[in-house]
């Protein structure tokens, strides 16, 4: 009796510990797109994309582009419009909305994301229609309420950002 309690005791402990294990990829690890990588530069960003897109040199402030009127550049093809947001002259959030397609399941684009990057399937969390992966050194957000969307996000970055908000 007391090793059958010891057993599922070991195996309850187990399970609660594997719930619990989190992401440790580094800033590095961030999945990129369209050749976009988190700590880019304005110049840097423009470059990355062609210098298809009129991205400036930003110490703080978002750049927005929509492709609602107009097709976007061959290199970001299938994107319906893209926000690019800096801190400290370093990107520190991509967020891109892309063309409704086909109905795909959002588990099955995390599943397709997690793949592609690399990134540990097991610990996204889905909830209400958000899919979210936060590791040691960025964050992904996915959700296919209107059109797909998809940010990373540099959280040390966005509290810099959010902090010098704070002292104005």
């Amino acid at each position: 009796m007391k090793k059958s309690l010891l057993l599922i005791f070991l195996s309850l402990s187990t399970v609660s510990v594997s719930a619990q294990e989190k992401c440790l990829l580094p800033l590095s690890e961030a999945p990129s797109f369209f050749n976009l990588t988190l700590g880019m530069s304005g110049p840097q960003a423009k470059t990355a994309v062609g210098g298809k897109l009129n991205i400036k040199d930003k110490s703080k402030g978002v750049y927005f582009q929509n492709f609602i009127k107009h097709d976007p550049p061959r290199n970001l093809s299938g994107v319906r419009a893209i926000y690019l947001r800096f801190f400290d002259s370093k990107l520190y959030q991509i967020e891109v909305f892309y063309e409704k397609g086909s109905e795909t399941p959002l588990e099955e684009l995390v599943d397709q994301l997690s793949a592609r990057e690399n990134l540990p399937r097991s610990q996204w969390e889905i909830k209400y229609g958000i899919a979210r992966l936060t590791c040691e050194g960025f964050s992904v957000g996915m959700d296919n309420f209107l059109n797909p969307r998809i940010e990373v996000t540099d959280p040390a970055l966005l509290a810099e950002f959010t902090k010098s908000r704070g002292k104005k």
